[in-house]
C-alpha cells in the first residue's frame, strides 16, 4: 500500500506524460515491481514512455514497466 503522496505523484507523472485515465496494474506477485497496463491507443499516445518508467521507479522504489493491454486481469493502482 502506498501513501497518498506517492499515489498522487504517480498519477501526476502519468498526467505529465499525457495520460489522465484510470491506472491499472497486473496483480501483484512481487513487491519489487509494478506493471502498469494501458490500452494500446493510450500507450501509443504517451510522451516518452521510458522516461516515465524511470520516474515511476524512483517514486515507487521498485522496477516499473508500462505495457499494452493484455488478456489478463488487472487491478486498480493505489
Amino acid at each position: 500500500m502506498f501513501s497518498v503522496g506517492v499515489v498522487t505523484a504517480v498519477r501526476g507523472a502519468f498526467s505529465l506524460a499525457g495520460y489522465d485515465g484510470d491506472l491499472r496494474t497486473l496483480p501483484i506477485t512481487s513487491e519489487d515491481e509494478r506493471i502498469f497496463v494501458l490500452s494500446q491507443s493510450d500507450l501509443l499516445a504517451l510522451r516518452d514512455i521510458r522516461t516515465l518508467e524511470q520516474v515511476l521507479q524512483q517514486v515507487l522504489g521498485r522496477k516499473v514497466w508500462i505495457v499494452d493491454s493484455i488478456n489478463e486481469d488487472t487491478v486498480p493502482f493505489a
